[in-house]
């Protein structure tokens, strides 16, 4: 019976895990394959404005990561006190920073540059603490390996099935040519992505949340999680960062990542600079951009 009743909370576990990472790629496939296209073409910011953005969005890159890192070891800030609180509180923001580069403010060179900035640092802010959150979750919810491996295969359906937002918009859309079309369904992508998120929030409770509300009687509201450990967060940074593995696999991650980003963003730009209008028809084009992001998983299923 009690093994029946822990491979029912997990079932669920990976069902709302699942869920995470739908709505997290509905949102984030779509806003790296769109935004460069977006403000270069269609709110044609200037040169200057957008080198500037780019290395305004690298830094902060920089900056939020180990900030949210630290941030999430505090178990004092309440919104950050489980993982699911983060994902829960983070969502709604998560999905509005998806739909901000999409409205323009004004047609001012200026103010179409300052837009490019906040839209990106906002975005990333949303999208470092929404992750985090998720690898947080990955790695906390089971320690049996063939139960994290079923959740990888599943989060992997999960992450293919959000990739499918490029190909709805860019149908819908028609590769950005109806633009008030592209921005109705972003903002029902954005109403999905919440709420597949939002349902992670309120049922993804690691083994840790799980524990706690069966031998203290506590409400999930009243769960925090435990630090990783007695050291400081100087300390343990320090002793990730003299491992040789964590070295090779962040310089072999950033190469990936590179091209896969520099793909998705430029894309669009590329194909429709260098394939005319006439020599491809506008569905063949839209279905070709919609089925890139499944080419870029990496992970396995089978």
């Amino acid at each position: 019976m009690t093994v029946m009743m822990r491979n029912k909370d997990h079932n669920h576990q990976v069902i709302a895990y699942c869920a995470l990472t739908t709505g997290f790629n509905l949102i984030s496939q779509a806003f790296n394959f769109y935004y460069v296209n977006v403000f270069l073409n269609i709110y044609q910011v200037q040169e200057a404005w957008f080198q500037f953005a780019q290395v305004m969005f690298l830094i902060w890159n920089a900056i939020n990561d180990p900030l949210f890192a630290y941030c999430a070891d505090n178990k004092n800030i309440r919104f950050m006190s489980t993982r699911r609180n983060m994902v829960l509180y983070g969502a709604p923001f998560f999905a509005l920073s998806f739909l901000v580069p999409w409205f323009q403010w004004s047609p001012n060179p200026t103010i179409i540059g300052l837009h490019l900035i906040i839209a990106l640092c906002f975005w990333d802010t949303m999208f470092t603490l929404v992750g985090l959150a998720s690898c947080c979750l990955f790695t906390e919810i089971s320690q049996d390996p063939s139960k994290r491996i079923t959740l990888t295969r599943y989060a992997t359906l999960g992450s293919l099935v959000g990739s499918s937002s490029i190909l709805f918009l860019d149908h819908a859309s028609s590769s950005l040519i109806n633009f008030r079309a592209f921005q109705f369904v972003s903002v029902i992508v954005a109403f999905l992505s919440w709420v597949l998120m939002h349902y992670c929030g309120k049922h993804c409770h690691t083994r840790f949340d799980l524990n706690q509300m069966k031998q203290k009687n506590k409400s999930p509201d009243q769960v925090l999680h435990e630090r990783s450990g007695h050291e400081s967060y100087f300390q343990q940074t320090l002793q990730i960062l003299s491992d040789i593995n964590f070295l090779s696999f962040v310089i072999t991650n950033f190469f990936q990542e590179f091209h896969k980003t520099y793909l998705i963003n430029f894309l669009a730009v590329i194909c429709d600079q260098m394939v005319p209008a006439n020599y491809i028809s506008q569905r063949m084009r839209s279905t070709f951009y919609g089925c890139v992001p499944f080419s870029s998983q990496r992970r396995l299923i089978d």
